[in-house]
């Protein structure tokens, strides 16, 4: 996995709290880059995805985590944001 530099400069500066968050999703990210929801519109054979993980338990408050998969070069995150919305 790579992180762009956008990706640090879109975050600002996360707690820990947050950045503890943001490091369980690239981990399922990692794992399986299709876990989010498709964006579509994207360039083949890449295909870019979004996946949206709540900040705690009881907060209605999220992180969003946008990444590149290209199969065989891997998982380019592009950006992630704290995202105040109700997660499913």
């Amino acid at each position: 996995m790579e992180e762009a530099e956008l990706a640090r400069k879109a975050f600002g500066s996360p707690t820990e709290g947050e950045r503890e968050v943001v490091r369980d999703a690239l981990v399922v990210i990692c794992r399986e880059p299709g876990a989010g929801r498709e964006i579509p519109g994207w360039r083949p054979p890449s295909v870019e995805y979004t996946y949206t993980t709540p900040l705690a338990r009881d907060s209605a408050e999220a992180i969003a985590v946008v990444c590149t998969h290209t199969p065989g070069m891997g998982v380019t995150v592009g950006y992630y944001f704290r995202d105040p919305q109700v997660v499913d």
